[in-house]
């Protein structure tokens, strides 16, 4: 299963607003302050990726990460894109400059 909030989607449609549209990929950051997260980014589709298609924009996801990880819900929080997926990622500190992280 694959969602993308109305927020997301507000967001994601404004930002190609003035840009020729892309497929947006799901993927793995894991040079992250807070530990790996899943993020989201403007990509060109691979073989071997499972494609979604919501409201016109195309999302991208590698198909066995993708097996692994459903479902996967994009949303939109507090001016960022949050993905959230049946595996917790970014768990281990609440990120750069805030109290209480990592460094």
């Amino acid at each position: 299963m694959f969602e993308v909030t109305e927020r997301a989607r507000q967001e994601l449609q404004a930002f190609f607003a003035d840009r020729d549209v892309q497929p947006v990929r799901i993927f793995l950051k894991t040079r992250t302050c807070g530990g790996p997260r899943l993020v989201v980014g403007v990509d060109a589709q691979q073989e071997g990726d499972v494609v979604f298609t919501v409201d016109g924009l195309t999302y991208v996801i590698e198909q066995g990460f993708f097996e692994q990880i459903q479902p996967v819900t994009v949303d939109f929080y507090e001016n960022n894109f949050v993905v959230r997926a049946s595996v917790p990622f970014g768990e281990g500190c609440r990120g750069c400059g805030e109290a209480g992280n990592c460094s």
